[in-house]
C-alpha cells in the first residue's frame, strides 16, 4: 500500500504543504498513522477513522476521515482508496469545531473530482515528517 497525494503546480503535494504548515510532532504523527497503515496493508484496524456522510455532503464514493490528536492539536486527514489498496489523501485541516467544516469537505470533494480525472499523483515522503 502506497501512500499518495495530488500533486500541484509548485512542486510540491497540497498535502505536503499542509504538513509543513502544522507543527512538527503534528506532521510526525499523522506520517505515523500513515505508515502504519502502509505496512499492515489495512486501514479498519484504526478506532479513529470514519467515514465523511455521504447523505450530507452529496458526493459519489466513500472518503475516510481520520482523526489525529497530538497534545492540544488535533488535525483531520480526508482520504480514499484506489482499486489499486493505496491510499490517496485529498485533504486535510486543523480541527476548530466539533462537524467537518463545509469548506474543507468541498475541498476533499473537489479533489476527489480531480482524482477522478487522472490528476498527477506522487508518494508522500513520510520519512522526511518523522521526529
Amino acid at each position: 500500500m502506497k501512500i499518495l497525494s495530488i500533486q500541484d503546480n509548485n512542486g510540491l503535494s497540497e498535502f505536503e504543504l499542509f504538513l509543513q504548515a502544522v507543527s512538527g510532532k503534528l506532521a510526525a504523527a499523522i506520517c505515523k498513522k500513515m505508515q502504519a497503515y502502509a505496512e499492515l496493508n489495512d486501514i479498519y484496524s484504526c478506532s479513529s477513522l470514519k467515514i465523511l456522510n455521504p447523505k450530507i455532503w452529496g458526493y459519489k464514493g466513500t472518503i475516510y476521515k481520520l482523526r489525529v490528536d497530538c497534545g492540544k492539536e488535533s488535525a483531520r486527514v480526508l482520504f480514499v482508496k484506489t482499486p489499486d489498496n493505496d491510499l490517496v489523501l485529498l485533504h486535510g485541516f486543523i480541527k476548530k469545531t466539533r462537524k467537518t467544516p463545509s469548506r474543507d469537505a468541498k475541498i476533499a470533494m473537489a479533489n476527489l473530482e480531480r482524482l477522478k480525472n487522472n490528476v498527477e499523483l506522487t508518494q508522500l515522503p513520510l520519512a522526511k515528517y518523522s521526529l
